[in-house]
């Protein structure tokens, strides 16, 4: 039972980075800013069950003529890596734990449109995969982290057997700072507990 939960919560962390994430270009305002050094630290209740997971970007690099955030999650005891990037388009997903991700999964685009969806279709080491997304609305929403006007944008995948929901809120310049998440019948929530972005601790 621990194991299973343990799963669960490790799946649930991965959502962070999964989810819709919110961009612009950086003249206006940025849904999720992909700099080194920024962290977030989230609590994630599943089921009763409580636990911290922190997300730090660790890295950035110029691929297929974007900049490529290589971010860090820390849950349980396990540190797994994932890479986003996001440009005037839109955000996309480049791996998964570190698995590249084929073609490169267009998460959100750009600019928001209340009401728009659209499907990515991918492979994950040559297994086939897809998610649709809908830009629901904007809202305030208060998280430990502070009060934040964010938008929110819904997503249902299809992972083989397994199907998961999420509905995430973003804030300008901070990002995902509340979740709602159904890990095949297992349903929790995501909050921000905390944002750095490295000038913090000077």
């Amino acid at each position: 039972m621990f194991a299973s939960r343990s799963r669960i919560f490790v799946i649930a962390a991965l959502l962070l980075a999964w989810s819709p994430l919110l961009s612009a270009q950086e003249k206006t305002t940025t849904y999720l800013p992909l700099k080194v050094g920024y962290k977030w630290t989230f609590k994630i209740d599943l089921g009763g069950q409580a636990v911290d997971v922190s997300q730090k970007v660790v890295k950035v690099e110029k691929k297929d003529g974007r900049e490529v955030a290589t971010l860090e999650t820390e849950v349980g005891g396990q540190t797994l890596a994932e890479q986003m990037a996001s440009d005037e388009r839109g955000v996309f997903r480049y791996s998964f734990q570190g698995v590249p991700v084929d073609p490169p999964i267009q998460a959100l685009k750009l600019p928001f449109k209340k009401g728009e969806t659209w499907e990515a279709k991918f492979s994950v080491q040559g297994q086939e995969f897809k998610s649709t997304m809908k830009s629901e609305a904007e809202e305030e929403v208060t998280v430990p982290a502070g009060k934040y006007k964010a938008v929110i944008v819904s997503s249902q995948m299809d992972l083989g057997a397994q199907q998961i929901t999420v509905k995430s809120w973003f804030a300008p310049n901070v990002g995902i700072v509340k979740q709602v998440f159904d890990l095949g019948g297992a349903s929790g929530t995501s909050e921000l507990v905390k944002f750095e972005t490295g000038a913090d601790k000077k």
